[in-house]
């Protein structure tokens, strides 16, 4: 695949808490990793951000799949970080009674109308980034800044979390004429200059001290890399989501500290 050959292209897509601290050394940005139903690490992670005051309403954000959602939310002033935690485990206890594989793209679309039909897109142009991976034509790592329509931001969330035959029974999904995959393999957290980078998986496994936030930050963080990655795709119990989503904002907290 040639997405590495060229730059990335950026397009429009027409279609208990630290005190806060606004004067942290690290720039107000970051980027959220691929990480499926460890959304609820992102969401745990953006709400110790938000309390900490590293995450304002004018902070940039991005996001890879599963990120790109959280990256939305944060970026979004008609829903809260709980909110979303909560759709997302109704959505996980729905994929757990009636399965996942082939249904989860209705379940996101549905989601989204529900959530962020009335969204206000002037916001979101001024601070949201969404990596998607054009599959064709010409291969191409994509970053979307620019929403011209609810629409075209819901189409464009669905291609960033896209896994080939797994949301949905085909292999790449439709954005303005062109097909479109999950980005996260090919670049698991976008990598935009100056963004803090969040995965929503070990870092020190995958020996990429430049993920700042990760489970790894978090000592005896009591989920092995393994079981995280089973956890990403099938989707665990609500108390294991709770969980993670306070582990996240431990995480949060504790690279907050560091950064005051």
């Amino acid at each position: 695949m040639r997405a590495c050959a060229r730059p990335l292209l950026h397009r429009a897509l027409s279609t208990a808490a630290p005190a806060p601290a606004p004067a942290l050394r690290a720039p107000p940005a970051f980027s959220f990793s691929g990480a499926g139903f460890l959304s609820s690490y992102h969401l745990g992670v953006a709400h110790g951000l938000e309390e900490s005051g590293a995450i304002g309403p004018a902070s940039r954000v991005a996001g890879a799949s599963g990120g790109a959602i959280i990256a939305l939310t944060v970026a979004a002033k008609e829903v809260s970080v709980l909110e979303i935690h909560e759709e997302l485990k109704t959505m996980a206890e729905l994929c757990r009674r009636d399965g996942t594989v082939w249904k989860l793209e209705a379940y996101l679309r549905a989601a989204f109308d529900h959530k962020f039909r009335d969204v206000a897109l002037a916001p979101l142009n001024e601070r949201l980034t969404i990596a998607a991976l054009r599959v064709w034509p010409d291969p191409e790592l994509v970053l979307w800044n620019r929403f011209d329509s609810v629409a075209t931001l819901g189409d464009a969330v669905i291609a960033s979390c896209f896994i080939p035959f797994y949301l949905a029974r085909r292999g790449a999904t439709k954005v303005g004429g062109e097909l479109y995959v999950d980005s996260g393999p090919l670049q698991l957290v976008p990598e935009l200059p100056g963004y803090t980078k969040v995965c929503a998986f070990h870092a020190s496994v995958l020996r990429r001290p430049d993920y700042e936030i990760s489970p790894s930050i978090v000592p005896g963080f009591p989920y092995s890399f393994l079981h995280l990655a089973r956890a990403a795709l099938s989707p665990p119990p609500v108390a294991m989501l709770d969980e993670l989503f306070q582990l996240g904002k431990l995480s949060a907290f504790l690279w907050a500290e560091k950064h005051q």
